[in-house]
């Protein structure tokens, strides 16, 4: 099944924004349910783009997926308490990771016509 919905740059955005207010929330008023859904966020998307990458070779992908599945491990982390770092340092990772294969997609789309790699 193709999540058409996930092709839309602007319902990505909304997404994102949402979970990351819900989480800011949660966190001013030391709950937990917030890390959850974020980590929620990022394993989902993670999961997305690595079989995008599979299925139709996105550039961007090839970079977010782990970076995303990096800031699922790191919020899960914090959950478990293994780790004490603020719950700013998964978004950090999550927000970098997009940015990053954004841009290198750009890159490669200017020098080979296409955001596509190539079999």
């Amino acid at each position: 099944m193709r999540f058409l919905s996930l092709r839309n740059s602007w319902f990505n955005v909304a997404v994102v924004v949402a979970v990351s207010a819900a989480d800011r929330y949660a966190n001013a008023h030391h709950q937990r349910w917030g890390d959850w859904l974020a980590t929620g966020l990022f394993g989902f998307y993670a999961a997305y783009c690595a079989q995008n990458v599979m299925r139709c070779r996105e550039v961007h992908c090839a970079i977010t997926a782990p970076g995303f599945l990096a800031a699922a491990v790191l919020m899960t982390l914090r959950l478990t308490g293994v780790e004490h770092y603020d719950y700013g340092l998964p978004w950090l990772v999550f927000i970098a990771s997009a940015g990053v294969g954004f841009c290198i997609e750009w890159i490669y789309e200017a020098r080979i016509g296409s955001s596509f790699l190539k079999h």
